[in-house]
């Protein structure tokens, strides 16, 4: 055995390090001491009486034999440097995440949202839970009930979805669609009625088609803007204003906002823009940019007037008059936030945790909001799902029903509300806490009081 020098634990003999401490043993040369006598009999030879072999002293004390350190293979060799190559690897990759987010919370806030501003595709999922404290027992099924809002958006080409889902005691009861696509605006009522509702948007919004080719030269065109100024001194007004209002630990930013804080920050932000030379430049020649390249677009152009468009740029290109335009702007923006400061006085105050993903990516917003009123409190509670990408619904026309025909008397509406009735009770009946919640609150059969229910919505149509 090999004793350690540094921390006298017992290590094998050919052990190059101690398996403890780590610690590398030095070479040791053969010793020739009588104490360390090799075995000279030949090989393969048998011993006879007249063959002595000498003894071997045995050591003393907790002395060990130094016996010559046999090299290491090539194998071990390879292998410890790359342990010590990976554990650098994890170090540098550690030390890099620390430093990456070391970033303050506002920044880290500004950055993110920032990117998520950026996103063309997005589908967020929010669910809304309220909490009642109260005496008014009607109220008090709210406690039970929570929503479910499914938004998708695809803001390149202005399409639309919002799908709700009404839960009570966390059961899902019954779930509606709405959207709004190239053509046509929808309501898909899924399990409450078999056929979707349409209208083409042109007989809602005349001129759509064009307002949507002009809208899509103009995002792109919007598209690349980018300013430059120095965002420090933005995100030192995030830091002082907020303070203790703004606090982060690991991929959450927890932001508590008042109507006065709100009114701060915002107010701030504009004097600081409003003595910002270098915004106002960048402001100036990312404008100038962005309307040369719609007029170079003049030929594609449906609804907007390419004169007033030059009008504006001819006061982009004279730097004093943009000035005049920029502080008068600015100092208007100052004016109505002092004003609102009367106004917003009785918001809530909002509490806002936003999570974050790789890339400093926003993946979710929670909020939490509580409203006190004449005694009795009700807490907003939102959870808020953030991905990127969306999908909609197809409307197929031959199966679905045309609104305008609906409402002119062109489909028999009394045979449409009948079924939307009775599916819908089928599927309160299925949730048994929501029945017999409803049928106390109403003194009436679950089937008695949806009638009235749906009597009261649709009666205006009969």
């Amino acid at each position: 055995m090999k004793t350690c020098p540094n921390c006298s634990s017992e290590n094998r003999d050919e052990a190059m390090f101690c398996t403890k401490c780590g610690t590398k043993f030095e070479e040791q040369p053969i010793n020739t001491d009588i104490n360390n006598a090799q075995d000279t009999t030949p090989i393969n030879t048998i011993p006879t009486d007249d063959q002595v072999t000498p003894p071997t002293a045995q050591p003393a004390g907790n002395y060990s034999a130094p016996v010559q350190p046999q090299p290491a293979p090539k194998k071990k060799s390879k292998a410890l440097v790359m342990l010590l190559g990976l554990v650098a690897v994890i170090a540098i990759a550690f030390f890099a995440f620390r430093f990456l987010s070391s970033a303050s919370p506002a920044e880290k806030l500004i950055m993110g949202l920032a990117k998520l501003s950026k996103s063309d595709k997005t589908t967020t999922s929010t669910t809304v839970n309220i909490e009642y404290d109260g005496d008014q027992e009607e109220i008090e099924l709210l406690n039970d009930i929570s929503f479910k809002i499914e938004t998708a958006a695809d803001v390149n080409n202005l399409l639309a979805q919002v799908t709700l889902d009404f839960l009570y005691a966390k059961k899902p009861v019954i779930q509606v669609a709405a959207g709004v696509n190239n053509e046509d605006i929808y309501v898909d009522l899924k399990d409450l009625y078999k056929n979707q509702f349409y209208q083409a948007i042109d007989d809602i919004a005349p001129g759509y088609e064009d307002f949507l080719n002009d809208y899509k030269i103009v995002k792109k065109a919007f598209d690349s803007i980018s300013l430059k100024f120095d965002n420090k001194e933005y995100i030192k007004i995030f830091k002082d204003v907020l303070d203790d209002n703004i606090k982060g630990s690991g991929n959450k930013v927890v932001l508590t906002l008042d109507s006065k804080t709100l009114n701060e920050l915002i107010k701030e932000l504009f004097e600081e823009a409003e003595d910002d030379k270098k915004l106002m430049e960048t402001i100036r020649k990312n404008s100038i940019a962005f309307i040369e390249k719609i007029i170079k677009e003049e030929k594609n152009l449906e609804l907007i007037d390419v004169d007033d468009l030059e009008d504006a740029l001819e006061i982009l290109e004279d730097k004093d008059d943009f000035e005049d335009y920029y502080q008068e702007a600015l100092s208007q923006a100052i004016s109505s936030m002092e004003y609102m400061d009367f106004d917003i006085d009785d918001l809530p105050e909002i509490e806002l945790t936003f999570q974050f993903g790789a890339g400093n990516s926003i993946k979710g917003i929670d909020y939490t909001a509580e409203i006190d009123q004449g005694g009795e409190t009700f807490k907003i509670i939102s959870t808020t799902d953030i991905k990127s990408g969306a999908s909609f619904t197809k409307i197929n026309k031959k199966n679905a029903i045309e609104i305008n025909e609906l409402m002119t008397g062109g489909e028999d509406i009394e045979d449409i509300v009948e079924d939307i009735t009775e599916n819908l009770t089928k599927a309160i009946k299925k949730n048994k806490e929501l029945t017999k919640k409803i049928e106390e609150l109403s003194g009436e059969d679950v089937e008695d009081a949806i009638e009235m229910l749906m009597y009261g919505a649709f009666g205006f149509m009969g």
